[in-house]
């Protein structure tokens, strides 16, 4: 760009509003992608203007799934970038008035979304969120009617320094822009092979018709999935462009070998003698020869490729009727189930109702084969009222009784009213003995608690006199083994008096054999 033109307010205005309309476009489509993937479809306005001529139409979108960065370079080549500055403002002013009516017609018309085949009529309209064209057109007209009423050119000081920055601003822009164009389309293809290879859901589960979007329409979390098969497919055009690079250079070196090699020959021709020009013409028939071979193959590759493709359209378009069959049927067979289990139910209550009246039936006969005849029933009426008659005079004399009871009864019910008082007397008086037992009961608890305590007393007693005869007998044990030892000592002393006493003894014996019961006497006398 040259530094030393000067751009009109009307320009600059138009740049920034281009850049701010593309900006606000790109982030619509962005957003209208993020939804796609969670199944929902609205319009979204085209990316660049696009004539759906009968030419356009009769390609499918989808089929066109060799996009490289070549197609993208001429679409980015192809749509405008800054102005130039040699146009005059007249010229510019008529431009944006002639956007601005072509605009004005653009606003009545539904951009559709159309995903599969432009051929098909896209019967779907669904909520339009956002209309860019109208912010910019109200933009462009206040501009130009404030160029209009103001007649002269803003007076900004330092003009060239802020033109410059304002045209490195206005590239930067439009490179971004051009980015976000770019980027756009790319997620365009992206979202047109997502909803190629799944259903779209219903209208039912679509953005509500009224109302201001969902909060969640422009969240980062939806736009991941989608951003990630964006970049997914990025790494696969960068691999496949990678590929093709090194099969460039590598094309490249042959052919700079045949080229050298070309050269040799021709060295080796010229050195020879050079060529007949029978031989150069010969040469040029067969060079013509090989590039109508060649030209005749490529025809052949491209009805090849046409017939594959109208093979593949066909099969598509076969698949999709079969599918369109297949729901049908699948449809059909679920209202036949259901037929079938609204017959089975019927089925089952008119088996029971069935059921339920030879039941009745069988009940009827049953009671037809227990009816009597009439002269049968007069006799059993007869005897019933005999019965009855009968039935009726034992009533009476039962009744008869029962008065005379009831009397009786009525008798002893005074004489039980007087037993009654008599014992209700006694039992006044049996209460009174019974305060008076209870009362000595207490005496008697009183007693048993004193007696109780008595006991306990005289166990503590009964424990201390153990204590203290316990003791006692180790006292005794000690004074009993002091007599063991005094006896030990002793014993030797009354050996002797032991034999005077046996001695004694036998004479004894000797006079109790002689006087028995005295001698007796004597030994128990002695034994105590």
């Amino acid at each position: 760009m040259e530094t030393e033109h000067q751009l009109s307010p009307v320009t600059t205005i138009n740049y920034v509003v281009n850049s701010v309309y593309f900006l606000f476009r790109s982030a619509l489509a962005a957003a209208i992608l993020s939804s796609s993937l969670t199944g929902q479809t609205f319009a979204v306005p085209p990316v660049r203007v696009r004539s759906f001529s009968d030419s356009d139409q009769s390609q499918s979108f989808t089929s066109e799934l060799n996009i490289n960065r070549d197609r993208w370079s001429e679409d980015l080549a192809s749509q405008p970038h800054l102005f130039s500055t040699d146009q005059s403002e007249e010229e510019l002013q008529d431009k944006d008035e002639e956007e601005v009516e072509d605009n004005e017609e653009e606003e009545g018309e539904e951009h559709v979304y159309q995903t599969l085949d432009r051929r098909q009529e896209c019967t779907i309209i669904e909520p339009i969120y956002a209309l860019p064209l109208k912010p910019k057109v109200r933009f462009q007209r206040q501009a130009v009617a404030l160029w209009r009423v103001g007649g002269l050119p803003f007076q900004v000081p330092n003009v060239q320094a802020e033109t410059q920055t304002q045209r490195q601003q206005m590239q930067k822009l439009v490179d971004e822009n051009d980015a976000l164009k770019l980027t756009v389309h790319r997620l365009n293809v992206e979202l047109s092979r997502y909803q190629a290879k799944f259903r779209p859901l219903s209208r039912i589960n679509s953005l509500p018709m009224t109302g201001p979007p969902p909060p969640w329409l422009l969240d980062m979390k939806y736009l991941s999935p989608l951003l990630l098969a964006y970049e997914d497919r990025m790494n696969e055009k960068d691999a496949l462009l990678q590929a093709v690079e090194e099969e460039m250079k590598k094309l490249r070196f042959r052919v700079e070998e045949v080229v050298k090699e070309n050269e040799r020959l021709n060295d080796e021709i010229a050195k020879s003698g050079g060529v007949s020009p029978k031989d150069c013409h010969q040469l040029q028939q067969q060079a013509i020869l090989v590039l109508q071979e060649n030209q005749v193959l490529i025809d052949q590759l491209e009805v090849q490729h046409v017939k594959a493709k109208a093979s593949y359209n066909r099969h598509h378009s076969e698949v999709s009727k079969v599918s369109k069959k297949l729901m049908l049927l699948e449809e059909e067979k679920q209202h036949l189930q259901e037929e079938l289990e609204e017959i089975r139910r019927e089925a089952q209550v008119n088996q029971r109702e069935l059921q339920e009246k030879i039941k009745e039936v069988q009940g009827l006969q049953a009671r037809l084969k227990d009816a009597v005849t009439w002269d049968e029933h007069n006799s059993i009426i007869s005897k019933l009222r005999w019965q009855l008659e009968q039935e009726e005079a034992r009533k009476r004399s039962e009744v008869e009784e029962l008065l005379l009871k009831v009397s009786t009864l009525q008798k002893e019910n005074k004489s039980l009213a007087l037993q009654k008082t008599n014992l209700t007397v006694d039992i006044e008086r049996m209460e009174a003995d019974l305060e008076l037992g209870r009362q000595a009961n207490r005496k008697t608890e009183r007693r048993m608690t004193v007696l109780k305590r008595q006991k306990e007393e005289y166990v503590l007693k009964e424990v201390k006199a153990r204590h203290y005869l316990g003791a006692v007998m180790s006292v005794a044990e000690q004074i009993s083994k002091e007599r063991d030892q005094l006896i030990h000592m002793d014993k030797q002393k009354f050996i002797g008096t032991i034999l005077e006493g046996t001695v004694r003894f036998r004479k004894l014996q000797e006079d109790v054999k002689v006087r028995p019961s005295f001698w007796r006497k004597c030994s128990l006398l002695l034994l105590k």
